[in-house]
């Protein structure tokens, strides 16, 4: 059984996005929504919450403006781990490695991200695929993009989402992927493709929390799950793809 957790912004979608939770996610599930429309807490403190009322073995955690295209995802999730025990959490894009003087996830480029996201471009009125790695297996790697990931409730007993830090909307993902990864395995799965209906925010905000990420991480950075090491002036990015028209 999954607990899908949502820190609902936009009160008037709210049952929209639970609506298509119930038609894709293929398993037995708990739809935990936490009404944060006033925007009085960060998201630390909205998936805190969210974890004190589980009760499920698999939490999703999941940003009110993601949608899942790949039908039974749940399924797809529970599958994976009940077959192996070391893994602690999965997303749906990430990297293996995370620099100790930027931030960003994506700094190391590729081959070192992984994963394929379908983003709404509203300034264009597009909708592309970001496409982080062509590889079409799991793969290991160090962070995820917060946008979708499950973890294992069990692991809550050690590990929690830093309302002190982190009290906005920002670097929460990275952070706790760097205390989870202490102790057990994080991977990206292209099993599993969602749609968002933004590309993400990086103001000034992001670098503020970036820089206290930085910081707190200052003593474990550079992190790496990998032998290689990103040779930055040799950095590929990653691909951008009209969807529709593919």
């Amino acid at each position: 059984m999954i607990d899908v957790i949502v820190c609902a912004h936009k009160n008037d979608q709210w049952k929209i996005h639970y609506d298509h939770i119930n038609a894709t996610i293929g398993c037995q599930y708990n739809y935990i929504r936490i009404d944060n429309s006033d925007n009085k807490i960060g998201i630390c403190a909205a998936y805190d919450k969210g974890v004190r009322r589980a009760s499920a073995d698999i939490l999703v955690f999941i940003h009110d403006d993601v949608y899942c295209i790949t039908p039974n995802w749940g399924a797809l999730l529970e599958a994976k781990l009940k077959t192996n025990s070391s893994l602690g959490l999965i997303g749906v894009a990430g990297t293996q490695y995370l620099f100790h003087d930027n931030p960003s996830w994506v700094a190391a480029g590729q081959p070192f991200i992984h994963g394929k996201v379908v983003h709404e471009r509203k300034a264009e009125n597009k909708t592309i695929l970001s496409v982080y790695s062509n590889v079409n297996t799991d793969r290991n790697v160090i962070a995820v993009d917060g946008l979708f990931f499950a973890i294992p409730r069990s692991l809550f007993t050690s590990v929690q989402f830093d309302e002190f830090n982190f009290n906005s909307f920002h670097f929460y993902d990275l952070d706790i992927c760097m205390q989870i990864g202490k102790t057990h395995k994080i991977i990206v799965t292209p099993d599993i493709l969602v749609k968002h209906l933004s590309e993400g925010n990086f103001d000034s905000k992001w670098k503020y929390y970036g820089k206290i990420f930085l910081k707190k991480y200052r003593n474990e950075l550079p992190a790496t799950c990998t032998a290689e090491k990103p040779d930055i002036t040799k950095r590929i990015p990653f691909a951008s793809y009209d969807f529709e028209s593919m």
